[in-house]
């Protein structure tokens, strides 16, 4: 079978670039289908084209949209200009499909899902964010009722263009529910499978005094929030934290507003640490990870913490860190309740034989539910032959 692929880019270090890469090089190793992946935005100038090792067996092609350059754009412009892209890439887009005898097309939820059901060939969408995550990030970037309203309208867009596909796959069960209850009757739940395979953590060894928090800095990974807190943790219990340090491994658009927080606040032991090319190093480094997004998918971070037997605390927020942390896997925190993660954290650190505990079920759980062996089995069913 001939299978496309289509994501915006390949150059970001983000979770949904993660895990698309090990899924094609798995389905690479273990199958016979041929597989492209085809994105519209080129890499910016110094960047790698593709961030994650990618198979030499899976094609990798760039349209030349790039709905990016757009981005700055006062909003009529925009709108025209996004316009005559959108036609540009939906022409560029099924020309290529017919041309190479394309079998299936799967979106990851990028622009070409607006138009996804009306390609020449089978077409499947899986989602690593939320239903209401097009909502979700305009209020996070935009407070007025009008912004609102747009992210309202740009949800129900979104379900209107799901519904017709053969197969909408998301990560958790609360999402599916979610997607149902909006009309939609051709949901799956696939988890995404962890980006780490190795099994040699271990729990009883974590000694070091470093709290860690991974994510793009994205007003959507709470940053900020997790900042506030680290400075009431530093101010309430200095005995007790005063050679802890905050990590945060990621890059993306808010590190100036973080370093100008981080300033202002005196924060002392914080590291912006930027991108990491060795993930697995940086969880078993670690004595304590924080997630503490305003919304998710299913967190691929806290996964992978969990896996590496990293004690776990995370904001409750929509969708995922009740599923992975619930029966005591781990602390949840009222969602962006900056007191109680404050405090939470405190207590996660004074209770280090707990968190042990709580970390050994979160890391037996991790890699009996989200290995690829796991998962993989489940994409091969949807796929078909």
């Amino acid at each position: 079978m001939r299978i496309l692929y289509c994501i915006p880019a390949l150059y970001n270090s983000g979770g949904m670039e993660r895990v698309l890469t090990q899924k094609v090089n798995w389905l690479a190793a273990h199958t016979e289908h041929e597989i492209t992946i085809l994105t519209t935005e080129p890499a910016p100038e110094g960047e790698k084209k593709i961030w994650f090792p990618l198979d030499k067996r899976v094609k990798a092609i760039i349209l030349p949209v790039n709905f990016n350059a757009d981005y700055n754009k006062p909003l009529p412009a925009k709108w025209w200009s996004h316009m005559d892209r959108m036609w540009l890439y939906k022409a560029c887009l099924a020309d290529y499909i017919r041309a190479n005898k394309i079998d299936l097309c799967i979106s990851l939820g990028g622009k070409e899902i607006a138009f996804l059901h009306k390609l020449p060939c089978r077409t499947i969408a899986e989602m690593h964010f939320a239903m209401n995550q097009r909502r979700q990030l305009i209020e996070a970037n935009h407070k007025s009722l009008f912004w609102s309203l747009l992210g309202r309208i740009r949800t129900r867009q979104l379900v209107r263009a799901v519904k017709p596909l053969e197969r909408l796959v998301v990560l958790t069960e609360a999402d599916k529910a979610a997607w149902e209850k909006a009309g939609c009757t051709n949901v799956t739940v696939i988890p995404n499978p962890c980006a780490i395979n190795s099994r040699k953590s271990k729990v009883e060894s974590r000694k070091t005094k470093t709290v860690l928090a991974v994510g793009r800095l994205h007003e959507q990974k709470g940053f900020d929030l997790l900042l506030q807190a680290w400075n009431e943790v530093r101010r309430k219990d200095v005995r007790c934290t005063k050679d802890w340090c905050l990590r945060i491994v990621g890059e993306g658009p808010q590190r100036a507003a973080l370093e100008r927080q981080i300033r202002e606040q005196g924060l002392g032991h914080v590291v912006l640490a930027g991108r990491s090319a060795d993930m697995e190093e940086e969880y078993a480094a670690a004595s304590l990870f924080v997630l503490s997004s305003r919304y998710e998918g299913l967190p691929l971070a806290l996964i992978e913490a969990m896996w590496c037997g990293v004690p776990c605390v995370a904001f409750d927020c929509p969708q995922g860190p009740a599923e992975l942390l619930a029966d005591g896997r781990g602390w949840l925190v009222e969602n962006g309740n900056v007191e109680k993660l404050t405090q939470q954290i405190i207590y996660a650190i004074s209770h280090p034989e707990e968190a042990a505990a709580r970390a050994q079920k979160a890391q037996a759980f991790a890699q009996a539910t989200y290995s690829e062996a796991a998962i993989m089995p489940q994409w091969e069913k949807v796929i078909g032959n």
